[in-house]
């Protein structure tokens, strides 16, 4: 009954999502609140109805505010969406996660970042959130999925509409992949200007920190960056050329006061209690012979000369132990760089 609730109070013109808030606080529940004198949610409450079994057609999961499995880290902004539409998993009780966001024209260095970024994030246990257009959002999500991490895709319409149309397979991907796409609008919303502010809001007010890769003067992603800001998470941008058309935008959030992402551990630097999480879901009882390697990757993924460096192992033994651990599930290589797999199903005493 919530949900339906919900959906009545969304569809009531004249109603912005404050007012519903203030309603929220103030009654404790939609159903509640659909009782204060002079409201009439009739009409409301029928288109209601149809959507709740357009959502079951669809096999789309509705989660109102005030209701179970909405995330808790997304009520804690100033205009939370009273009702969420998700194709797919959503879990935020026990994740935190860390959203990668820059301009649909980027340059090559930038889809290389996105993707490297998370890559490495995905391997460290860290869900990934994007919006899903071209360019930055949509290197970001393959880096995570490809990573086999989970990543969140945040729409600025209709769950139901496919937007933008070359991503239709990627959509696909994410949900198949144990992630989710995700929308605060009702079903048939077109992808209008409008819609991608507040698409904005879900992206920032869903993770711990907002990474702005690549973004020129007028990019929406500098919208996502000031929700963060707004709402006191963690922003940071990632150093370009000062005469980079592609960077104007993120370089000037770096003068404005970001944090400089030049290394991408310094999101577990800048973030104490998300390197902590990270740590610990590592702390898994493996052989000694290969903790000198698991030391070195907690660090961030490492090229094969590095790994020998560091762990002050012999080239043919770091060889032979990655060896091992590949074929174990717990790292992964690509070309000669190496990364932990968050979840390697190791086991000490296993040879």
């Amino acid at each position: 009954m919530e949900t339906l609730y919900a959906l009545a109070f969304y569809f009531k013109k004249g109603i912005g999502l404050k007012t519903i808030k203030k309603f929220i606080d103030k009654y404790g529940s939609f159903e509640a609140a659909s009782k204060a004198e002079g409201l009439d949610l009739k009409g409301e409450l029928l288109r209601a109805e149809k959507e709740i079994k357009t959502a079951e057609k669809l096999g789309v999961k509705l989660f109102p505010l005030t209701g179970k499995g909405y995330p808790p880290i997304l009520k804690k902004i100033s205009s939370p969406p009273p009702v969420l539409y998700v194709k797919g998993k959503l879990d935020f009780n026990n994740s935190m996660a860390v959203s990668i966001v820059g301009s649909r024209r980027c340059s090559s260095y930038g889809r290389k970042i996105a993707y490297q970024l998370a890559s490495f994030l995905s391997s460290n246990g860290v869900p990934v959130i994007s919006g899903l257009a071209y360019g930055i959002d949509t290197a970001a999500h393959k880096g995570a999925v490809e990573s086999k991490g989970v990543t969140y895709a945040v729409l600025g319409c209709g769950i139901d509409v496919n937007y933008p149309s070359g991503n239709s397979s990627l959509r696909e991907i994410i949900v198949d992949s144990g992630g989710a796409l995700i929308s605060e609008f009702p079903f048939g919303t077109s992808p209008s200007r409008e819609n991608f502010p507040r698409r904005n809001r879900i992206i920032s007010g869903l993770s711990v920190a907002t990474v702005v890769v690549e973004a020129n003067e007028n990019s929406g992603a500098l919208i996502t960056a000031g929700f963060a800001l707004d709402e006191g998470r963690d922003v940071f941008a990632v150093p370009a050329n000062i005469d980079s058309v592609f960077s104007k935008g993120s370089n000037k959030l770096l003068k404005e006061g970001a944090v400089p992402l030049v290394e991408f551990e310094d999101i577990f630097e800048e973030i104490p209690y998300l390197r902590k999480r990270r740590d610990k879901a590592y702390q898994r009882e493996i052989d000694e012979k290969f903790q000198p390697i698991v030391d070195v990757l907690l660090k961030g993924d490492a090229h094969i000369d590095k790994i020998v460096a560091e762990s002050g192992l012999p080239y043919c033994e770091v060889i032979t132990l990655l060896f091992e651990l590949e074929a174990e599930g717990v790292v992964k290589s690509d070309g000669n760089r190496y990364f932990l797999i968050q979840g390697g199903n190791f086991e000490k005493g296993r040879d």
